[in-house]
């Protein structure tokens, strides 16, 4: 940890001043998640941890990097749906439209562009976990 703390530089924080940031963090209540354009949507971005930096669609923003690269949010209208799943796909990753851009608020998950194999696994964690498939119909993708 130190070598990484002089390699990396910023401000080391006790976990109890970070806490409150980390929760707010995990439950989507930091402003970057909260201060967004009702024509956004949000759009969570599983990729590779050594994926490079994205090239994002023209108008969407610099990420919210999580999980050490794997994750990241991104804020994005309709329009931009095909270019940021596009973009994506590229590094071997998939997008899912964590919150779609209404007014009301209404959270829905679609995920989009899932590889074939990346599905299948998917399909068989769903299966074994909710063989009646009670849970997030639709939630995943429209086959399951």
């Amino acid at each position: 940890m130190e070598a990484a703390c002089r390699t990396l530089g910023g401000e080391r924080l006790d976990t109890a001043t970070t806490a409150a940031d980390w929760t707010a963090c995990r439950d989507q209540r930091l402003p970057w998640f909260t201060d967004r354009a009702a024509d956004q949507g949000l759009w969570r971005l599983s990729v590779p941890q050594t994926a490079p930096v994205l090239a994002l669609p023209v108008g969407v923003a610099a990420p919210l990097v999580e999980w050490h690269g794997g994750q990241r949010w991104v804020q994005a209208g309709a329009d931009q749906a095909q270019a940021l799943c596009a973009a994506v796909a590229q590094v071997g990753g998939h997008a899912t439209l964590f919150q779609a851009a209404e007014a009301d608020g209404a959270v829905t998950a679609s995920s989009l562009a899932l590889p074939a194999p990346l599905q299948r696994i998917h399909q068989r964690l769903k299966a074994e976990f909710d063989p009646a498939g009670i849970f997030n119909r639709g939630g995943m993708s429209a086959g399951f």
